[in-house]
């Protein structure tokens, strides 16, 4: 694969970066500048790998234009979110950050990876129908932030942190798993240089989630350290992301050839989104049986839930509607279709009578010629007879004018029907199909 002079620098950046992050662990010792150190340098990485990504979707089109679109986003979220701690420890703030501004921008994140993965950017019929993705990708995001609020804001509200952060992990967890999930699926449905490209996002992405996993837990017992080498498998993982948007530039979608493979998937994203919205009275009956929580906290996540199902609820009813609106067209265009066919099925039946009238009546010709061209014959060999009178042979030459006319008329039959009976199957020939 070709990488541009531009994504070379980008990724000359970040490796050097990385490198400076490797030097300062080993031999730093914790500080406040170690701290802001490592609050940078995810930063730095994040808008490095972003840039690379914006490379791509301005150059790109199609499928891939939006992939990588959506993945520029998701660094970008991932970036604010690292802004929110970087002012927090640039602060100095002494009382406990609330983390519901740099974990919701996390989460949010994932949901742009899941939104781009969905898109699948490998095939060029994927990018159809944009308005009901984008519908999806909102559908998927209240999804995601339903699931935080219901697990993790009650204990966050609740100043409850050693509730809090074991939900938020597990949840982050979860969106991980579903990425490398979904990435190796992609992986293994396709060969070659989208292979290589799947494999190594789900390289980076188990690198998120095993890294992300091991920083909470350092942070979750108080050992972590910011700037330190339990920042080193994300920041890794970032790095990659860099190099892999860098030297992807050059690929494109091909058309799939499985066949309805946008009809199935289709079918699966509405399912999945049913299968979403479902979910929330399930999670509230199991909240509202749950032992050992406070009344505060089933309360709140009631509440939870009785918002999301009503957000859901309209975002399934505008899709259902969209859906609806598009199966109208459908019908419509079938029933213009049907049409034009019974119209091309009238021409092509009646060019077929013409076509054997035609043959019929070239027959019907070809065997009053053969006749007619005897009667002159002997006609013109009677008119030779020295003994014929005079009337006989005007009676002779008079059947050789009739034979004349006829034989005139027969000509101009074999004229009209050349005329007629064949261009009109020429025209039903080329007439197109809708």
């Amino acid at each position: 694969m070709n990488c541009p002079l531009r994504q070379r620098i980008y990724c000359g950046l970040a490796t050097l970066v990385f490198a400076a992050h490797l030097g300062v662990a080993a031999i730093a010792k914790p500080s406040f500048a170690l701290t802001m150190w490592g609050d940078t340098v995810p930063i730095l990485l994040l808008v490095l790998a972003m840039l690379a990504a914006r490379e791509n979707f301005h150059k790109a089109e199609g499928v891939l234009h939006i992939f990588w679109r959506l993945a520029a986003w998701g660094m970008a979220a991932m970036a604010l979110s690292q802004v929110y701690w970087y002012y927090y420890d640039w602060r100095r703030l002494t009382s406990v950050p609330s983390p519901l501004i740099g974990d919701s921008l996390f989460i949010l994140a994932h949901v742009f990876f899941l939104s781009a993965l969905a898109l699948r950017p490998h095939s060029a019929s994927a990018g159809r129908d944009m308005r009901t993705r984008s519908l999806d990708f909102v559908l998927l995001s209240a999804w995601w932030l339903s699931l935080y609020g219901y697990y993790c804001l009650p204990w966050l509200f609740l100043q409850a942190y050693p509730r809090y952060n074991p939900n938020y992990y597990l949840l982050v967890f979860l969106q991980h798993v579903v990425i490398v999930i979904a990435v190796v699926v992609l992986a293994i449905r396709k060969s070659a240089a989208w292979r290589r490209f799947y494999l190594a996002l789900a390289c980076a992405f188990i690198l998120v989630a095993g890294g992300n996993l091991l920083l909470n837990v350092a942070i979750d017992r108080g050992f972590y350290q910011s700037g330190s080498f339990y920042d080193t498998p994300f920041f890794l993982a970032v790095v990659m992301f860099t190099f892999i948007a860098a030297f992807s530039s050059s690929l494109r979608p091909v058309e799939d050839t499985t066949p309805n493979r946008e009809l199935v998937q289709s079918v699966w994203t509405a399912r999945l989104a049913m299968l979403g919205v479902l979910s929330l009275p399930f999670l509230a009956l199991l909240g509202l049986y749950a032992n050992n929580l406070p009344p505060a906290v089933s309360t709140f996540r009631l509440k939870v839930i009785f918002e999301a199902t009503f957000i859901l609820g309209i975002l399934v009813y505008w899709k259902l509607s969209l859906l609806a609106r598009e199966l109208v067209r459908l019908v419509l265009l079938t029933r213009d279709s049907i049409d034009n066919l019974k119209d091309v099925q009238q021409k092509v039946v009646h060019s077929e009578k013409l076509i054997a009238l035609g043959r019929l009546a070239s027959g019907a010709a070809h065997e009053i010629s053969n006749p007619l061209t005897a009667i002159l014959g002997y006609s013109e060999l009677l008119t030779d007879i020295p003994s014929l009178t005079p009337d006989d042979r005007a009676n002779a030459r008079e059947i050789q004018q009739q034979v004349h006319r006829a034989q005139a008329a027969v000509t101009s039959l074999r004229n009209v029907l050349r005329q007629n009976s064949l261009p009109a199957a020429v025209e039903v020939d080329k007439t197109p199909a809708s």
